[in-house]
């Protein structure tokens, strides 16, 4: 076995290969290795004899290296299979998952995390005098760390529970044989990788803005803005305009950069439309804000839009057909259908200093005036007082009182007697709910979740002032939809859709379920960049530093 083939049997992602970075792409220091991609294409390998040997080492009792042992039973099965073939040895497939393995920053991956240059130099030992079996090894080698790859491609580099220990996400794998399956019948690598990858139009708007970043990082990143207490006012004349225009030009806003100085209409409606993307107030004046925003260095927008990647990844596809996606971190969210948006609006998370919900969940039917179960924190510091005083007010207000299954009297409970310490020794004993009314917090109607005690949505009348919103009688888990009639047409199954619409059966005031639609997903996540309607891409500010987070996990740094 030669010195590389044994380095790359006991690989892991480690500093000290011979790779440098300009621009933050990725280059081969020596020109051996550019040339040795071109040996791969130029010089195919018989696999003559190959296929037996593989299937020889695989039926061996001995363990074998850990890039191949933790998937031997699929791999095997792959082998023996009367489809089984040859994949790499002799293929150009070898060529492209290298290639695609040094420029993985275009898939937002690190190609730091993969051997691309001893995988290149093993194929490259094939011309020499290599025994059947060790030409075997290398086939079965790059068959590990094209399932490392496809995996990584597939579900993410991390588990969303290295970040966030109580999180709930359905697990999500990689079938190894599905992917060798595809990989095989493929019409070549890029196709496979095409196939493979998340089916998300988001993802793939997502991947093309990424590529359009490292375009511009390589040619030096964004133009300069000076930054200057001083707006840009629609009709003026500016020597910075230049400068502007190139700059929108690079995030796509304009058709052309050019040195017209005057602020026209057509500049304006760019201004316009930088500073929805940014998430600033609508002027079409150039404010010291928007400057602030166009002068963040293309690396973070890189980190943005990899991470993002990176978190639609985590969500098993059979779960992404019809999700409602809420984007905690910038209290809003998106309706997807088949990978398009299809409605959006505002969602706010409940006491977002608390609030670390990170799930994927069913959503199962949507109540309209739902009966809220008061919580012991509501009952002891707002409801006690009220009950000492006067039960039958109480209870006039709508109040009622369970206890073994069925309704008693507020009055059956000694009120007077009970102090706010002593509510802990009676909790469990009896649950008190509201229906419908004022109090009730839970507004016109809030969504029924299979795990409920992971999530909880209700309707919020209107948006904070302050942008932040905290009930401390909600779950922790909670977040308020603001002006979300309209995305009930989407939640109900239309075949019991009431015929009067959503707001007219609302208007009615009774309590009443609608199941929601087979296989729709409430998924909660943050997203410092997304994807809007009519394919809009917008960048967040990340106030809880969720990015910091995630990029110290992928690159094996402790979490800030």
């Amino acid at each position: 076995m030669s010195t590389a083939l044994r380095q790359l049997t006991t690989w892991a992602p480690v500093q000290g290969f011979r790779v440098s970075f300009k621009n933050g792409k990725p280059l081969l220091v020596a020109l051996s290795w550019l040339l040795s991609l071109c040996i791969i294409a130029a010089a195919p390998v018989r696999a003559d004899g190959i296929l037996p040997e593989v299937q020889k080492i695989l039926a061996q009792p001995d363990r074998l290296p850990l890039i191949v042992e933790k998937r031997r039973r699929d791999i095997a099965k792959f082998y023996r299979s009367e489809d089984a073939a040859v994949l790499w040895l002799g293929h150009r497939r070898s060529e492209a998952m290298t290639g695609t393995m040094t420029d993985a920053y275009l898939q937002g991956l690190r190609p730091e995390d993969y051997p691309f240059e001893i995988l290149i130099e093993e194929y490259q030992s094939l011309d020499g005098p290599l025994s059947l079996a060790e030409k075997a090894w290398i086939e079965l080698l790059f068959t590990g760390h094209f399932l490392d790859f496809a995996s990584d491609l597939r579900t993410g580099r991390v588990s969303p529970r290295i970040l966030y220990p109580g999180a709930y996400m359905p697990l999500n794998e990689v079938n190894a044989l599905d992917a060798l399956g595809r990989l095989r019948n493929a019409e070549d690598f890029e196709a496979f990788i095409t196939d493979w990858q998340p089916q998300d139009d988001t993802y793939r708007r997502l991947k093309d803005h990424l590529s359009h970043l490292y375009d511009i990082q390589e040619a030096g990143g964004f133009t300069f803005q000076q930054p200057d207490e001083t707006s840009m006012e629609p009709g003026a004349s500016d020597p910075r305009i230049p400068d502007l225009r190139r700059r929108l030009f690079e995030d796509k806003l304009l058709a052309e950069a050019s040195d017209n100085p005057d602020f026209d209409k057509r500049l304006a409606f760019a201004v316009g439309q930088a500073q929805f993307r940014y998430g600033l107030p609508l002027s079409g004046s150039v404010t010291r804000p928007l400057i602030q925003a166009l002068i963040i260095p293309v690396d973070r927008r890189i980190e943005q839009i990899s991470n993002a990647m990176e978190r639609i990844r985590w969500i098993p596809s059979q779960y992404s057909r019809l999700q409602m996606l809420i984007n905690k971190g910038e209290n809003h969210y998106v309706f997807v259908e088949d990978g398009r948006v299809i409605r959006e609006g505002l969602a706010f998370a409940n006491c977002p200093d608390r609030n670390y919900t990170t799930t994927t969940t069913a959503i199962e039917a949507v109540t309209f005036h739902p009966t809220w179960q008061v919580s012991w924190e509501f009952l002891g510091k707002e409801l006690l007082p009220r009950l000492k005083t006067d039960p039958d007010e109480v209870e006039a207000q709508g109040y009622y009182m369970r206890r073994g299954g069925a309704e008693v009297p507020l009055t059956s409970v000694p009120w007077k007697q009970i102090t706010p310490r002593a509510l802990d020794r009676v909790e469990g004993n009896f649950s008190i709910f509201l229906p419908s009314s004022d109090e009730n917090p839970l507004g016109r109607y809030a969504y029924r979740i299979r795990q409920d005690e992971r999530l909880v949505l209700f309707d919020l009348g209107e948006a904070p002032e302050d942008g932040s919103y905290c009930n401390p009688f909600l779950p922790k888990t909670a977040f308020g939809i603001v002006d979300g009639i309209e995305v009930l047409k989407q939640v109900i199954e239309p075949r019991v859709f009431p015929a009067e619409g959503v707001s007219g059966r609302i208007s009615r005031g009774d309590t009443v379920t609608f199941p929601a639609r087979s296989g729709l997903m409430a998924v909660v996540s943050h997203q410092s960049a997304w994807i809007q309607r009519q394919g809009i891409i917008r960048f967040g500010k990340d106030p809880y530093l969720e990015d910091a987070r995630l990029t110290a996990a992928l690159s094996g740094r402790p979490k800030p």
